[in-house]
Formats: structure tokens, sequence, C-alpha cells
């Protein structure tokens, strides 16, 4: 039968601090990047679009999703959101027609870059102070802990 954790014990758990400080480092980041894109009229699950197709063109709805941070139920509402605003363009696989491959605009392309700068300017402005040993550090346990909590599924 398991047990319940006390507030108290909650409070107490070790790695807690490491825990709150990864949330609120995410946290304000994904609000001082959603306000950064804003203001080129970019939405940040647009932005996941928009770099994943400058990284690799032609990849299926189902490819983005899988490489996107936000819900995958929205993605085929997202795509033919942008396709109206002449984003992208989805086309007929050219070995399977079921299959639809997504490709940005000259359009896209421009506000790809747009949205590859602002958050390589972020992540820069984010990390600057850190020597390379740190964020070596700070990968290698992010990594790992996305693997334990891969794991917990």
């Amino acid at each position: 039968m398991p047990t319940s954790t006390s507030p108290e014990e909650l409070s107490q758990s070790r790695g807690r601090k490491a825990w709150l400080a990864v949330v609120r480092a995410y946290l304000v980041c994904d609000a001082v990047l959603a306000e950064r894109l804003a203001a080129v009229g970019v939405r940040v699950g647009e932005h996941e679009v928009l770099i994943n197709l400058a990284r690799t063109p032609g990849m299926t709805q189902q490819e983005l999703a899988q490489h996107s941070f936000s819900a995958k139920s929205g993605t085929s509402m997202l795509l033919a959101h942008m396709e109206k605003q002449g984003l992208l363009n989805r086309k007929a696989d050219a070995s399977d027609a079921r299959v639809k491959r997504v490709y940005l605009t000259k359009k896209g392309a421009v506000m790809a870059g747009k949205s590859i700068k602002i958050q390589a300017d972020l992540v820069d402005g984010m990390t600057h102070s850190f020597s390379d040993e740190e964020l070596q550090v700070i990968e290698h346990a992010m990594q790992r802990s996305s693997e334990q909590l891969e794991a917990l599924r």
C-alpha cells in the first residue's frame, strides 16, 4: 500500500532546491522567449515549427509533433494556421501521397531567421557568465534527469 508524503517531508526532500531552480529557470526563460517572439509576431509553438523546418525541411506533421515541446494534439491546427499566414506549405510525399511534407515559404524562412536569432540571443544572454565546464555539468545533469524521468513514465 503506497504511503503518502506530508508537506513537511516534501519541503525537505533531497533535490527539492535544485528542482525548484530548474523549474524557475524554465518558466522565466519561456516567458522571456514568448515576449521577444511576440515582438516579431511569432508565438512559441510557431517558433518551434519554424526552427525545426529551417533545420530539417520536408519534415512530416508527425515528425514536427515529435520534435515540438508543445502539445502534440494542436500540431495540425497550428500548421493549418501557419499555412494560412503564408509561412509554410504542405505537399504530398513523392513516394506516399498519404504523407504530407512541410516546407517553409520565403516568408516563413524570413520569420524562421528572426525566430532563430531571438532564441540564440536568449541562450547567449542566459549562459554568457558560465564557463564551458559549468555548461557541460548542467548539460549532463539535465540529460541524466531526462533519462530518469523517461524511465518513470
